[in-house]
């Protein structure tokens, strides 16, 4: 059964995860999970601003920055653009299209190569990400 944003108790999810219940963290985890997209911290400061007029940008990406190291988001990082923020916590990859920029959620089920190679040199793999870069269908057709 699909659980609606409105259902969400935003409250309950920031104290099970141990942070303190602000009107901030309140309004901007609401709206990532209303929106369950990759947005900027600009792009969620620029949704929200009119919500809470006194909200700054370096607060919505120290709440991010929270939110992040609490599992409840997860942050993106391409070596020159600025950090994605995912509402998809769960592990998965993503293929981004070089000509618009889209990003599409992807799951392997494991990688047992890297696992393998892991192994051998005596490694322990804690998180792995894997960015496919190509052209998406929309792109592909104009």
């Amino acid at each position: 059964m699909e659980q609606h944003t409105d259902d969400i108790n935003v409250p309950q999810i920031l104290k099970n995860v141990g942070l303190r219940v602000t009107p901030q963290r309140d309004a901007i985890l609401s709206h990532i999970l209303k929106n369950r997209g990759h947005m900027t911290a600009d792009d969620i400061y620029r949704s929200i601003q009119n919500v809470l007029p006194n909200l700054s940008v370096s607060t919505v990406y120290n709440t991010l920055k929270s939110f992040s190291e609490a599992g409840l988001i997860r942050e993106i990082q391409f070596a020159d653009a600025a950090s994605l923020f995912d509402a998809n916590a769960a592990p998965h990859h993503h293929m981004v299209c070089k000509r618009c920029g889209k990003l599409i959620d992807f799951y392997l089920p494991s990688t047992p190569n890297v696992t393998h190679i892991a192994k051998e040199a005596n490694f322990h793999i804690e998180e792995m990400h894997i960015e496919v870069s190509g052209i998406c269908s929309e792109c592909a057709n104009n």
